[in-house]
């Protein structure tokens, strides 16, 4: 019975070709994008996932009273805490360390030099305590003992010694250069830490014990981390409340020590290790890339709609198969043919059809990860494994054969034997097929909630990229002095030289020195002003140069003179209101001061500009001169001439290479710097645009299936209205309007919800777009064209029939 079921099963799918083609294309489709989208999914919920008490380890973040948070702590922090806090299995502090060179002396007298080797932080033994790494040589107990040790991972142990085995690496020493120069020791090499994890170092300093002065407490760096491991029994609310209470009294007495009242600008939070990768509000400069686990649940959502519609679309088409089966299901019911025995023969269909189009998904999925490499997270790939995609497969085949194939099998086992025989064709099937119409309708409101929300996340991304901004970004180019040159004694005060330089070279309209001013993260630190208290405000560094180059706005006041130290400010409008002037003229002259520091004059109000992301209102800014802060180049080309700016550039890198070495020199646009700000959004937006062009494809597919099936059921009819004189156009405007009436339900449907989605999703931003009633008409308007041109073929090829060979049979 099952040779017989698969044999007949080849035939019918072989007869049908195209029918057979379309549906595993749709079907692959969907199947591919959900293997796509599971495998992106599993990795980003796999950081960490197998770390052992993951439940008990928290990470220590600052919360500041500016509604931002960071993953930095002040330094001494995690020494109160394992002197002062019970209840803790570990305390971690993982701070992580500057380097400008690595240099090693290898067994054959070969010096290797690995310039700004990365991934290096200062731990004691808490942290292998913490973390379950495999020791492949060293003891961990002493290993980090001493100030001059280091660990290595295997894989930065094999860069720096090659072909060593782990026992004789130990013992070998290492020169590192940075702010000092320190030999180090190896005293062991671990293992790589191989799953998804936020713990990504590959050399591990001893951390120096030492007294930390008391205005570190109020100080936060977002390179010192640190992590709690509590014991099981350990109340987390309470221990939190002493971290802050030990934290406080630590201001107080700084407060003390200065004889002056200072607020606490922050307090602390603890955020579970399991949630660390999805904390996309909280600054983290040293840590993986973050993920928003409402964006994965999209994702999902949208993985789940796209199969959801390839189901559809076989169910579509396989109804639109029947009434050419016909002859077929009649014989087999005279020939004894059961009902159970013909939908088991259709199930079978469905299930061979889901097999062969998830082998061809595989294959699509491998495309897919290479054509979407810019947007798939580093580390998800499209293997999980033959059994896991074996039991993948198994599920989705299973899920199609039943979700797709029941109905259709269902209106097969319930046509009448004596009308098909009589007939030959069926004209029509019980119902009208109003579920199939039901169906195209929900592929299309899935489709329209996709192109809407396109249209929408489009204009947003542009109004980000093209609205103003508070300065000129044209024509600006970027580079930055490596920070191990501007440590460097020999290059001390280079960049002042070269300035002078480039502003030479033609081409070039100006340059100036000072901190981009639309950038990610920011320096942010306390003000004061006598009769305004202390604030939270954003520092820039710049030159004299700077506000012209940027075409800034100074609406009193002038501008500010380069000094060798900060000795007066520029703040902007929002700084001025914040502090209690009530014209920027009123805050000239007047008295401010970062905490710590000494009082200098206001010179100048800027016009408030943005200086972070589109998310985040304009705050207050505080421009200053100090020439320890200033080594990256804005260079501004002459916009009226682009096709010479390569020249420029070239004359740029020609004039650099004779101040520092060449290949330090690395430039950008301005506008590249600014679009790479909205990552994550633009690649939602590609993944919405890409899932928008699958739910079209699939949904037209299914359209096909029902204008095939309309044309074939109202033959008679067409050739009728020609006898009667009908035009081909009138013909195909009738037919054309039964699928607008479809499109027109789903867009009122659909509309509702797109409004809602993208809502929600503006939310985020503090300068968004409205949406407008355009954006849903183009979204509706486009999808009926769409929706024309895929069944204009059927009925035009109805329409102009000859009606002689539609009558033939009356």
């Amino acid at each position: 019975m099952i040779k017989n079921y698969f044999k007949t099963t080849l035939r019918h799918l072989w007869r049908n070709r195209l029918f057979t083609a379309l549906n595993m294309l749709g079907l692959a489709i969907g199947i591919s994008a959900c293997w796509m989208i599971y495998r992106i999914v599993d990795h980003e919920f796999s950081y960490d996932a197998k770390l052992p008490n993951k439940e008990n380890i928290y990470q220590v973040i600052s919360a500041f009273s500016s509604d931002s948070k960071m993953g930095g702590v002040g330094a001494p922090l995690y020494q109160g805490i394992r002197a002062e806090i019970p209840g803790l299995e570990q305390v971690v502090p993982v701070f992580y360390q500057w380097v400008n060179s690595a240099e090693i002396k290898r067994d054959d007298n070969e010096i290797f030099v690995k310039e700004d080797p990365q991934k290096v932080i200062a731990t004691d033994v808490s942290y292998f305590n913490m973390l379950p790494y495999t020791w492949l040589a060293g003891d961990k107990a002493t290993a980090l003992n001493a100030p001059g040790n280091v660990v290595l991972t295997q894989s930065r142990a094999k860069e720096y010694f090659p072909g060593a085995n782990p026992e004789h690496i130990v013992g070998q020493t290492i020169q590192y250069y940075g702010r000092d120069t320190v030999r180090r020791t190896v005293t062991g090499v671990v293992a790589d830490y191989d799953m998804p994890s936020e713990f990504t170092a590959q050399e591990f300093f001893a951390l120096r014990e030492q007294t930390y002065e008391m205005y570190m407490w109020t100080n936060t760096n977002g390179s010192d981390k640190l992590f709690l491991q509590l014991k099981p029994e350990t109340d987390v609310e309470a221990t939190l409340q002493l971290i802050n209470e030990l934290d406080t009294r630590h201001w107080r007495a700084f407060a003390e020590e200065r004889g002056s009242e200072l607020q606490r600008g922050k307090t602390y939070e603890l955020l579970p290790v399991n949630d660390i990768h999805f904390a996309t509000g909280v600054s983290d400069y040293f840590g993986v890339p973050k993920t928003s686990k409402p964006v994965l649940y999209g994702l999902v959502g949208i993985g789940a709609f796209l199969l959801i519609l390839a189901c559809i679309n076989y169910i579509n088409m396989s109804v639109a198969q029947i009434p050419v089966r016909a002859k077929e299901i009649g014989v087999r019911k005279t020939l004894g043919g059961g009902r159970s025995h013909l939908i088991a023969q259709f199930l079978s269909e469905t299930a061979v059809t889901a097999f062969i189009a998830s082998i061809l998904a595989f294959a699509f999925s491998r495309l897919g990860f290479v054509v979407l490499d810019d947007i798939i997270p580093a580390g998800a790939t499209p293997y999980g494994g033959v059994l896991l995609f074996f039991v993948f497969t198994l599920g989705v085949v299973l899920f199609i054969t039943v979700c797709a194939g029941l109905y259709p099998s269902w209106l097969i086992a319930k046509v009448k034997t004596v009308v098909v025989l009589k007939n030959s064709k069926l004209s029509a099937l019980p119902g009208r097929f109003s579920l199939q119409k039901v169906l195209i309708v929900f592929q299309f409101f899935i489709a329209l909630v996709f192109i809407t929300c396109t249209i929408i996340v489009g204009a947003q991304l542009r109004h980000t990229l093209k609205a103003d901004m508070g300065f000129n970004k044209d024509a600006i180019v970027l580079v930055s002095v490596p920070w191990k040159y501007v440590s460097d004694p020999r290059y001390r005060d280079k960049q002042f030289t070269l300035l002078g330089e480039l502003r030479n070279i033609p081409g070039v309209e100006n340059a100036a020195l000072g901190t981009i001013p639309l950038a990610p993260g920011g320096s942010f630190a306390p003000f004061q002003h006598d009769a305004a208290g202390e604030h939270m405000v954003e520092r820039k560094w710049i030159d004299s140069a700077y506000l012209g180059l940027y075409g800034m706005e100074l609406l009193a006041g002038r501008n500010i003179r380069q000094t060798d130290t900060v000795s007066e400010y520029i703040i902007n409008e929002s700084a001025a209101r914040l502090f209690g002037f009530a014209t920027p003229q009123d805050a000239i002259g007047q008295p401010f001061a970062q905490r710590g520091n000494s009082q200098h004059a206001i010179v100048g109000v800027v016009k408030d500009f943005h200086t972070l992301d589109f998310y985040t209102p304009i705050g207050p800014l505080a421009l200053m001169s100090e020439k320890s802060q200033l080594y990256t180049f804005n260079i501004k080309l002459n916009g009226r001439s682009p096709g010479q700016w390569q020249a420029t550039l070239n004359a740029v890198a020609e004039q650099w290479s004779s101040f520092y070495p060449a290949h330090s020199f690395q430039y950008r646009f301005y506008d590249e710097a600014l679009q790479a700000l909205y990552q994550q959004e633009r690649q939602i937006a590609k993944l919405i645009n890409l899932a928008t062009a699958i739910a079209i494809f699939v949904s037209c597919l299914g359209l096909f299936g029902l204008a095939t099936l309309t044309a074939f059921q109202r033959t008679k009819e067409i050739g009728i209205r020609k006898v009667l004189g009908a035009s081909v156009a009138s013909i195909v405007r009738l037919f054309s309007l039964d699928y607008v009436k479809l499109i027109a339900i789903a867009l009122v449907i659909a509309s509702p919800l797109a409004w809602w989605a993208m809502s929600e999703w503006l939310e985020d931003f503090a300068y968004r777009i409205d949406i407008a009633w355009w954006m849903f008409a183009l979204a509706g308007l486009s999808a009926i064209v769409i929706a024309l041109l895929t069944v204009s073929w059927q009925v035009i090829r109805a329409a102009v029939a000859n009606p002689v060979d539609a009558l033939r049979d009356e």
